[in-house]
């Protein structure tokens, strides 16, 4: 049942994937971006319990790269190991190396150092995607958008949820976390705009209107006072004799100071 439902799941990427990672038929690939598969060309690979496709993780995980077993066995068990931890991978290595290198090539081997998963290119999910970010935000920096930022925008639409799904503990999470800042990193890319027009010239800034100020009243303009005219000087019209009296007579002339009918 497994087995179907990990085919349904994946049947319409199958034909994205190859034209991403190039695979030909026979060809092993691997996908932690969400939960943890591998194909053979487009055949999904049955890889067992969940504890033996947490041992794939963890060697995925540091691909190309010597794993101590004990290293595998405190991710397994999140530092808390059974007695029998060190039995349980090397079953579950095992049980890989029928699952994935039948022929027993060198694709899984022991070294002094810990097992070595060798991956090959363009063979594992994370792998692509992180060289496709890495190009993105070389492109970024320069300004010369191109075929990074396109690889960027496929490899995201490739992710199944959250990777490696249904596995806990403290390294599984730690990577997960990684990869989701790297996802939401790609993302921020994507939001950018890659036009390599130049912008459009920015509107006028609006004219700036200042309000009204109040008017101060005019000042009153004051008038020096204007000297009143003069009265005119009345002119009396010369006074002409009388005819009668010629000349101004006076009656006491040649009396006394009193008249005569005083005394």
């Amino acid at each position: 049942m497994l087995l179907v439902t990990c085919r349904n799941a994946t049947a319409g990427n199958l034909g994205v994937r190859h034209m991403i990672d190039g695979s030909s038929a026979g060809t092993l690939r691997f996908e932690l971006l969400g939960p943890v598969r591998a194909f053979r060309g487009d055949d999904p690979v049955d890889l067992g319990p969940l504890v033996q496709r947490a041992v794939l993780a963890v060697l995925l995980l540091h691909a190309d790269r010597p794993v101590p077993v004990q290293e595998i066995v405190a991710a397994l068990w999140n530092g808390d190991p059974p007695e029998n931890g060190v039995d349980v991978v090397q079953r579950c290595i095992g049980g890989l190396r029928r699952a994935l290198d039948p022929a027993r090539t060198s694709l899984l081997t022991f070294t002094n150092e810990g097992y070595v998963l060798r991956v090959g290119e363009n063979t594992l999910d994370t792998g692509l995607f992180r060289a496709a970010l890495e190009q993105a935000r070389a492109e970024h920096r320069t300004g010369d958008i191109g075929t990074g930022t396109d690889d960027i925008r496929r490899h995201l639409s490739l992710w199944q949820g959250e990777p490696m799904a249904g596995l806990t503990g403290r390294v599984f999470d730690s990577a997960r976390a990684r990869l989701n800042e790297e996802r939401a990193t790609a993302s921020e890319l994507l939001a950018v705009p890659t036009s390599t027009e130049p912008p459009p010239p920015a509107p006028p800034a609006p004219t700036r209107i200042e309000p009204p100020q109040p008017r101060s009243p005019a000042p009153t303009r004051v008038q020096p006072a204007r000297p009143e005219p003069p009265a005119p000087t009345r002119i009396e019209p010369p006074r002409v004799a009388d005819p009668a009296y010629p000349e101004a007579v006076d009656p006491w002339e040649g009396h006394d100071l009193l008249p005569p009918h005083s005394i």
